[in-house]
């Protein structure tokens, strides 16, 4: 078994990518592997945003009840954040700066991006 860090940096705007990081963090899990946290960088920050349209609604639910169901942070880098005008974040997003990317990526076997 080994502990993973996820890392997404593709915009919500292109769920794909982001649909494709859950089905792989699902599957990590089923297999018995532990996701340390899923950072969310770059243009990913947006995932972390308010949101009313519905698709991207959608793709940020799921994220959160996988979250909830599994016990994992949703992090968000609070500088990139700042850069994009997100001042609230949605619930279940926690934000944080590189540091605590680092902190996780040295404490997980394996750092995987989306």
């Amino acid at each position: 078994m080994k502990t993973l860090c996820i890392m997404l940096q593709h915009s919500i705007a292109q769920p794909q990518f982001s649909r494709r990081a859950l089905r792989f963090c699902r599957q990590a899990l089923q297999q018995g592997h532990r996701i340390e946290c899923v950072f969310f960088y770059r243009q990913a920050v947006d995932h972390a945003a308010q949101s009313n349209d519905a698709d991207t609604r959608e793709v940020q639910q799921q994220w959160q009840q996988f979250a909830r169901q599994h016990d994992v942070a949703l992090v968000a880098c609070h500088t990139v954040a700042e850069r994009l005008n997100i001042g609230e974040f949605a619930e279940g997003f926690e934000d944080s700066g590189l540091t605590a990317l680092v902190q996780a990526m040295a404490s997980a076997d394996r750092t995987l991006q989306f």
